[in-house]
């Protein structure tokens, strides 16, 4: 197994405990995490979360990864753990589909689920999602 796929294991395990525990997983980032997941398939065109991540091909997945990595950043820098965190968890649910490890599936498949989940409030509700980037201008 290459190093990113360890990597990507461990975040994987540590983030299903965390679900499983509820360590972490506050509404506040249930709420953030749904927004922004909503924003995405709204347009991107996608029915959900599930189904961007499926049909989103090589540059698309590229473009997305940037924009988590690029939002997470900013984050950081603003000390918005909240974001960062949402920016972590899309970015595990989006590297899990290029993932094989039949250990695994389980994981991604309740991980994905949670996702939709929280995606299906934010709908409901309308709820908006402002990024770090423009609440600093």
């Amino acid at each position: 197994m290459n190093e990113r796929d360890q990597i990507f294991r461990e975040r994987l395990i540590a983030l299903m405990s965390e679900l499983n525990t509820g360590e972490e997983i506050t509404g506040k980032l249930r709420r953030m995490l749904g927004a922004f997941a909503n924003r995405l398939t709204k347009d991107a065109g996608a029915r959900d979360w599930a189904d961007l991540k499926e049909r989103a091909d090589g540059p698309t997945y590229d473009s997305l990864l940037r924009l988590f990595q690029r939002e997470s950043d900013r984050a950081r820098k603003a000390g918005d753990n909240l974001m960062e965190r949402s920016m972590e968890v899309l970015a595990i649910s989006l590297i899990a589909r290029r993932q094989y490890q039949a250990d695994l599936t389980p994981g991604i498949v309740v991980l994905d689920k949670f996702i939709g989940v929280c995606e299906g409030v934010a709908r409901r509700k309308n709820a908006q999602f402002i990024p770090v980037s423009r609440l600093n201008h």
